[in-house]
């Protein structure tokens, strides 16, 4: 509570104890979503009607929900970096080189990362 009254000053800015607590419940639920994934994306092929396997590829990101959106969106990584930054600014920079790692040789990082047979399910 220390730590997370430091980071965001709520209580200092007249936030109520249940204001409070329904921010804690917000991190704790963003940190919650956070996961890395491993596999092969599915790629549209300019040669072959069906989609082929991309490059083996791993992402350690924020998603909205592990069960039922298993994937990364880079839209939303975003705008989970803004808060992510504000509680541990080295775990912001690991997620967010991790999506940098996904830029392909013309410099196009997917919007959506659905990588391995499990989030595909989903």
């Amino acid at each position: 509570e220390r730590r997370f009254e430091d980071t965001f000053g709520l209580g200092a800015r007249g936030a109520s104890l249940p204001q409070r607590r329904f921010a804690q419940a917000a991190l704790s639920e963003m940190l919650g979503g956070i996961g890395f994934f491993h596999g092969r994306s599915l790629l549209r092929s300019e040669s072959r009607e069906e989609p082929v396997p991309g490059a083996e590829s791993a992402l350690f990101t924020a998603v909205p929900s592990r069960s039922c959106f298993p994937r990364g969106f880079l839209w939303d990584e975003g705008f989970h970096l803004l808060l992510l930054a504000r509680w541990d600014p080295a775990l912001a920079r690991d997620i967010l080189a991790h999506w940098l790692d996904l830029l392909n040789a013309d410099g196009w990082i997917p919007r959506e990362q659905i990588l391995g047979d499990e989030a595909r399910a989903r």
